[in-house]
């Protein structure tokens, strides 16, 4: 259960106004992100607000809605792995948010909710 939070709140966290152009009502979000800003550690209390999130974008027509997780990276047996020097992460581990930067990128991804810089880790892939 927690990381199901965790990845609904790294949603909200990477691309809140996206989410926001979706909803045809933002209340949901708003609760979200309330509730987030006053107690960010209380998981428990999130489920809920969550999981209303999730139903008012999938009728609002995202049929991933908060918690969907589309297919990425590179099919098994396609070639070796590579390295990524860097992945950007939550600086207070409140989401599963993850971000490899892209090609020219200088900027540090920004948590959106919290307003901090997110924190890099190096990783190899194997």
């Amino acid at each position: 259960m927690e990381l199901k939070a965790k990845r609904g709140i790294a949603r909200v966290c990477a691309s809140p106004d996206d989410l926001r152009q979706v909803l045809d009502d933002s209340a949901p979000l708003d609760a979200v992100l309330d509730l987030l800003r006053s107690a960010p550690g209380d998981l428990a209390s999130l489920i809920g607000v969550l999981d209303a999130l999730h139903s008012a974008l999938q009728q609002a027509g995202d049929q991933l809605g908060l918690y969907g997780v589309a297919a990425r990276g590179v099919p098994s047996g396609l070639g070796p792995g590579r390295r990524t020097d860097v992945i950007f992460h939550c600086p207070q581990g409140r989401c599963a948010r993850s971000e490899r930067p892209g090609p020219g990128v200088t900027e540090r991804p920004r948590c959106t909710l919290f307003d901090e810089d997110l924190r890099w880790i190096a990783w190899t892939a194997s």
